[in-house]
């Protein structure tokens, strides 16, 4: 996993004068598509935290990967970049790794921390692994979109999304909402049945999930096959809730 962090963002958002906010959105907005667009060519995915920071499943990339991503981006951005890369048996424990590097180096808003790349050491493609699960829900078009206002579905997706950080943080796993009522789930090592009884608990509520898994050696391909498997389901060819594929 890698954290990416804005250096000193906190501060330079200041020197921009009051009217600054839809400056800073799109900012962040465009810096998040230039990232994913960047990290998924090396078959990397990318995932929004808190808009100054993003975290990327970064399986198989090297230090070099990294360097050129973080040159090519303070060429087109007016602020650096800094990365921390953690290795683990688990996206939570990688992430962990990666932030406490970063922290090392110094504070996110410090003036002295430009542009730091910190790592201990990066696995080679072949000793790499990720699960990721694509959970979608069932029926919130019909039951809240077409007839709810818009905030409250938002509430209501929130909160289920609040709620799957922490189930699954268990299992040290990672969750990212993915737009709509989707969420993207990283994990390693993970076994079916722990989200098997996730998509069992949350029935009993009378809230429908569905679950395609794919595992790989990368993010994106792992991705690829859980959005596969999703499909699958979402067409009815596959009758129970959830769908793992893997490739080794």
């Amino acid at each position: 996993m890698t954290l990416i962090q804005l250096d000193n963002y906190g501060p330079w958002t200041c020197t921009l004068g009051n009217d600054r906010e839809h400056k800073l959105q799109m900012l962040q907005s465009d810096l998040y598509s230039a990232l994913l667009a960047r990290f998924s060519e090396l078959q990397g995915l990318v995932f929004f935290n808190r808009f100054d920071e993003m975290l990327a499943v970064t399986n198989g990339m090297t230090f070099e990967n990294h360097k050129k991503i973080q040159q090519a981006l303070e060429e087109r951005f007016p602020v650096t970049l800094s990365m921390g890369v953690g290795v683990g048996k688990t996206p939570f424990e990688a992430q962990l790794v990666a932030s406490k590097l970063l922290q090392q180096e110094g504070s996110a808003q410090s003036p002295t921390r430009s542009g730091v790349i910190a790592y201990e050491r990066i696995l080679p493609l072949d000793k790499s692994h990720v699960q990721v699960m694509h959970f979608d829900v069932d029926g919130i078009t019909e039951t809240l979109t077409d007839h709810a206002s818009a905030y409250q579905t938002s509430l209501y997706v929130m909160t289920l999304y609040a709620e799957l950080m922490k189930l699954f943080k268990r299992h040290e796993a990672l969750v990212f909402f993915a737009g709509g009522d989707n969420f993207i789930g990283v994990a390693n090592g993970l076994d079916t049945r722990a989200v098997e009884s996730v998509i069992e608990d949350y029935r009993e509520r009378n809230v429908r999930l569905k679950c395609g898994i794919g595992m790989a050696r990368t993010g994106r391909k792992a991705a690829e096959l859980a959005a596969m498997n999703l499909d699958l389901i979402r067409e009815g060819k596959r009758k129970q809730p959830i769908l793992c594929t893997a490739i080794v």
